[in-house]
């Protein structure tokens, strides 16, 4: 995976303003490609992040591509508009093959948290234009604001994201976080099921009197269409 050092950018005013730096998912097998860039915090502001991620689950099969001697299964019914996953907080992840990251329950630390606005996401359907995201049509967005609250800097050299309790890709990329001050993660999902999922992000560094730290985020819902 390749690192990008920040530049200086202007405010975030649209999402889609930014020039994406595209970089590849750790397994070649699969679709998800985080991408990001970054922006040193101005006064009180904050570094600001990109992230684009993509669900690997692959696409419903496009119709008359059904096996014909296969028996059609009665479709589910449709989940209630802008509705979330259940049950809710989520049950065991799926079961994943030997080494492959799993995720755990959310954590607390003493120097550090981590808030996501909105708690939670909204369905939004405005496309991400990353050839991760190509048949993945449907799309959510939310920010994860990375807090430290203490007085020491914190460097975290990886992140590892996972989609409806499934691993889906680890990034390299670092994120220096100053004392007492935060960066935000811009986080944008696709996925080609509009149904509801949730998402979370594991990030593991270290502070710079060397305790290390492996943080798992809050969960976040993202919400069927209204």
């Amino acid at each position: 995976m390749s690192l990008k050092s920040p530049k200086l950018i202007a405010p975030f005013f649209v999402i889609g303003v930014a020039v994406l730096i595209v970089s590849c998912g750790q397994q070649s097998s699969s679709p998800t490609a985080p991408s990001s860039i970054s922006a040193p915090g101005v006064g009180l502001g904050a570094s600001e992040y990109i992230v684009t991620l993509a669900d690997e689950a692959p696409a419903p099969p496009a119709p008359g591509d059904e096996d014909p001697n296969a028996p059609a299964p009665p479709p589910p019914p449709p989940p209630p508009p802008g509705s979330g996953p259940t049950p809710w907080p989520p049950g065991a992840p799926p079961m994943a093959a030997p080494g492959v990251p799993v995720p755990t329950p959310p954590d607390t630390h003493r120097r550090m948290h981590v808030k996501i606005d909105p708690a939670d996401a909204p369905y939004s359907g405005t496309p991400v234009g990353t050839f991760s995201c190509r048949d993945n049509p449907h799309t959510w967005y939310y920010d994860q604001h990375v807090i430290n609250d203490s007085g020491l800097g914190i460097t975290f050299s990886e992140r590892e994201n996972f989609f409806d309790g499934r691993f889906v890709s680890k990034n390299g990329e670092t994120i220096r976080v100053e004392p007492n001050r935060s960066v935000i993660l811009r986080t944008r999902w696709c996925s080609a099921y509009p149904k509801p999922h949730y998402a979370q992000t594991r990030f593991k560094g270290k502070f710079d009197d060397d305790e290390a730290v492996t943080f798992s985020g809050p969960w976040v819902r993202l919400l069927t269409p209204q």
